[in-house]
């Protein structure tokens, strides 16, 4: 897995390395804590339901891996960085450029409190 996060009371931060820096055409992401709408763990069905679309710029192959940048008229900009995960952190944004991040994190649960205590604390 190549997604470092980082969460501290000012700022969500998403690193990505490896390969995936390459297939996203970005290094990650980084969002005030404040953005933050809402986050928890789902699972990746209903994430790809949620916030599928073009890929602008990405890399897809079904059910392997899903990198990158989409978009959708119905559902905006979404940040993905996920390989085979079948649960993964979904964080929904608010005034950032991205609507959400998608992102396939050791364990989403934990990770999904951490940034729920940092942001509505």
């Amino acid at each position: 897995m190549a997604v470092h996060l980082a969460v501290d009371p000012q700022r969500l931060v998403v690193r990505l390395s490896g390969m995936d820096r390459l297939w996203a055409l970005s290094a990650g992401v980084v969002v005030p804590t404040a953005a933050v709408t809402g986050v928890r763990a789902v699972s990746r069905a209903e994430a790809v339901a949620r916030g599928g679309g073009w890929r602008l710029p990405g890399a897809h192959l079904p059910g392997v891996l899903r990198v990158g940048t989409f978009v959708s008229r119905s559902t905006g900009r979404s940040f993905w960085c996920v390989h085979r995960a079948e649960r993964v952190l979904l964080v929904e944004l608010d005034g950032e450029p991205y609507d959400r991040l998608v992102l396939e994190v050791e364990d989403p649960d934990e990770v999904s409190r951490a940034v729920a205590r940092a942001r509505f604390r």
